[in-house]
């Protein structure tokens, strides 16, 4: 069974407790109900924090678990190198990056705005050894970017259906003999990445981004950005059109 946690801060900036806010919960429980009726178990953890303290002690457990758990994804407000917990208060990256160490086989959503630059990208990667990491690189749209995220969440844990062309070029979901949709899953975080940008394209326009870390015996590291991989492959295919 895939375990997902969900680390949750207040998303009234004046810290606000009382008063009404939206929250990733409802959208991760629908996620959930929907993969298990395909029969695609998932295991939800939700926890809110309010400032670095708490989200540290949450974090640590995660790992101590880390077992259990396959996705942590954290959602608050951000800025450049840091997220922002009750009342606005930072949550720096070297912090972060220190509660998240080790985190092999682990993988990183993070949905908050302007936080998940490349520089951010590659430090966290290489100081906390998480499988993947994955969030916006400028400011987003709060409900767009939980759709996004939601997409991605559930294509990772769950899978998407598997599409085919017929000879009149139309793109169809085939039916599998008990007429459901057929389902292909991925255990390669890049490829769904890939998968979400051609089915949502919203995703790359708001700048999602998914990176990993290429490791070659003798070379440094080497940053690998779904967003960078996506937007080469479209240019390809513009230049195959062009030469027809």
């Amino acid at each position: 069974m895939a375990g997902l946690i969900v680390l949750e801060s207040m998303w009234n900036p004046r810290g606000r407790l009382l008063d009404e806010e939206p929250s990733v919960l409802p959208y991760l429980k629908a996620i959930r109900q929907s993969l298990g009726w395909e029969g695609a178990r998932v295991r939800l953890v939700y926890r809110r924090f309010h400032t670095a303290y708490d989200l540290g002690l949450l974090l640590r457990e995660v790992l101590r678990k880390r077992k259990t758990f396959r996705v942590c994804y954290i959602a608050s407000h951000g800025q450049r190198r840091k997220l922002l917990g009750l009342g606005g208060k930072a949550i720096r990256l070297e912090t972060l990056t220190d509660y998240c160490r080790p985190s092999p086989n682990m993988g990183f959503v993070f949905g908050a705005c302007d936080f998940l630059t490349p520089d951010t990208a590659l430090n966290f990667l290489k100081n906390t050894g998480a499988n993947f990491v994955a969030g916006y690189q400028k400011s987003i749209p709060w409900t767009e970017s939980m759709l996004v995220d939601s997409l991605f969440l559930s294509y990772l844990l769950g899978g998407t259906m598997k599409w085919v062309r017929t000879k009149h070029g139309e793109r169809v979901p085939p039916l599998a003999a008990t007429n459901n949709f057929q389902i292909t899953h991925s255990e390669n975080p890049q490829k769904v990445a890939a998968q979400l940008y051609r089915d949502f394209s919203l995703a790359h326009d708001i700048t999602f981004t998914l990176f990993t870390l290429q490791r070659r015996r003798g070379r440094k590291p080497e940053l690998v950005s779904s967003f960078d991989l996506h937007r080469r492959s479209i240019h390809r295919a513009r230049r195959l059109l062009r030469d027809l």
